[in-house]
């Protein structure tokens, strides 16, 4: 892509967050998960994976802007504890790692999951029931130790049971500096990075509420924007308080959510996607999810004010729905299309990745049991047993205001980890599988074409289990696994 066409499709700027590759869970605010940043171009212009032990499930991490003396260091959360790790090309070390104060159960294994990293180096990590703000022991020094400067628990009527009941889930960055939280049972809240203010809303009945099994997305406008079991939302951040009123730009529209379809490898109810944000600047803008049915669908809600001369898509459908569109890799007969990531977003393309395992293995009611048959699903999800197949790619026109296919690549496997794209080099990245052996896939943004792969190992602690691919400072490509970090640098 030239230099205008990458620029003009990147999110605004939130100057809260570090000024750096990647400060968050999926990038930005916006949650589109692409990146601006040149990516690897060739199997041969990446290094030899390196892997470093860290914790048990280590999805994304959070890249430091330079300090000083020019070092960057990633930030990152797994089950039991917070670690620092070095970036650059000629070293990757732990630096320090600290256990939590609390450990995650694994029926609430995604508290703690999503992170963020703020302009004062400060690294936002979500518990059960509470918020913790890290950072560096010694100011501007990266090699010094990690430290805990505060904590939170969340009030006891903000939440709908125990925290164990009712964790946080999910997090962000509002464009004016304050951290928004998504509770397991639909609690949003607004809390200032130094936890002195705290803002909530709840969502739903007063007592079940709607469950949140993923992250949330924020505008520069203040819309909050969550998808939960029911329904999706967009909830309004005034400044001074959280609103569902429609004269605030509040909003909220049903979806296809599935009712109670629960197939391995997906987190809970409903949609499996965070929302992610599509449109800037004059561009249509949208939130774009996957939705809860057997065979997915993508759907785009109006992210603002819909226009006036639009009308549903289908009778009975939410005049907000912009599009809803199967996923099915170009089969019309096919009976299981599952995907448990965000979609990818960048300008008007948006892509979804299969995570359909072809298990028949039923799910539980209870979430300890549930989230344990994922996680056999997903641990095996590189053999010819389980190994999902297809990435499809729909791209937005805005002359006919219709969603359609742009390319389907069904010889790619992307079995568990969220992908990622450049803008710079036009390149689609996932960690992927070939035989049963991990390896970084890449495919022409435009045509879905493999580009080339980097084979990386078929060691289990390769597997990505829910991790994102990442394009670090310099280029190169970072993963959590199952129990470490993997890194392949550019060179």
């Amino acid at each position: 892509m030239d230099p205008e066409s990458v620029a003009s499709d990147e999110p605004p700027k939130n100057t809260f967050l570090a000024d750096s590759a990647w400060p968050m869970s999926h990038r930005t605010s916006y949650i589109q998960g692409s990146s601006p940043l040149p990516g690897p171009t060739s199997a041969d212009s990446l290094s030899k994976a390196v892997y470093r032990n860290t914790d048990l499930i280590n999805i994304t991490f959070a890249m430091s802007a330079p300090y000083a003396n020019g070092d960057i260091v990633a930030w990152g959360s797994g089950m039991t504890s917070v670690y620092k790790v070095s970036i650059d090309n000629n070293r990757t070390q732990i630096i320090d790692k600290i256990k939590k104060t609390k450990i995650t159960s694994i029926a609430n294994a995604t508290s703690g999951a999503y992170t963020v990293l703020d302009k004062d180096n400060v690294f936002y990590v979500p518990g059960q029931g509470s918020l913790h703000a890290y950072s560096d022991s010694i100011a501007g020094d990266p090699t010094s130790d990690i430290q805990l400067l505060r904590s939170l628990d969340i009030p006891t009527d903000a939440l709908r049971g125990s925290n164990a009941e009712d964790p946080i889930v999910g997090i962000n960055m509002t464009y004016d500096g304050y951290l928004a939280i998504a509770t397991k049972r639909g609690t949003i809240a607004v809390v200032s990075r130094d936890f002195t203010e705290f803002n909530y809303l709840q969502l739903g009945a007063s007592d079940t509420g709607e469950e949140v099994s993923n992250s949330i997305a924020v505008d520069e406008h203040g819309g909050i924007y969550v998808v939960t079991s029911e329904s999706m939302y967009r909830v309004q951040w005034t400044g001074d308080k959280l609103s569902l009123d429609e004269s605030d730009g509040a909003w909220q529209s049903t979806y296809e959510n599935g009712a109670d379809i629960q197939v391995p490898g997906r987190l809970g109810s409903g949609s499996g996607a965070t929302p992610s944000l599509m449109g800037v600047g004059d561009q249509d803008k949208f939130v774009v999810i996957t939705d809860g049915q057997l065979v997915t669908n993508i759907v785009l809600f109006w992210r603002d004010e819909i226009p006036t001369d639009w009308q549903p898509i289908a009778a009975g459908k939410n005049r907000r729905i912009a599009a809803e569109i199967p996923v099915n890799y170009g089969d019309d007969s096919r009976l299981l299309a599952m995907s448990e990531q965000s979609v990818l977003v960048r300008g008007y393309g948006a892509v979804v990745v299969s995570n359909d395992y072809g298990s028949t293995v039923a799910q539980s009611s209870n979430p300890t049991l549930s989230n344990l048959v994922n996680g056999i699903v997903v641990f095996f999800s590189n053999t010819r047993k389980y190994a999902p197949y297809g990435v499809e790619k729909f791209e937005w026109n805005p002359a006919t205001r219709t969603l359609d296919v742009a390319w389907v690549n069904n010889d790619i496997s992307c079995p568990n980890g969220i992908p990622t794209m450049s803008a710079a080099s036009n390149l689609f990245y996932c960690i992927g599988q070939r035989d049963a052996r991990w390896n970084v896939e890449a495919l022409n943004w435009d045509t879905g074409e493999s580009v080339f792969f980097k084979p990386i190992s078929k060691w289990f602690f390769y597997n990505s289990f829910y991790a994102a691919t990442q394009i670090g400072p310099q280029g190169g490509i970072w993963t959590g696994t199952i129990t470490g970090v993997t890194k392949l640098s550019r060179q």
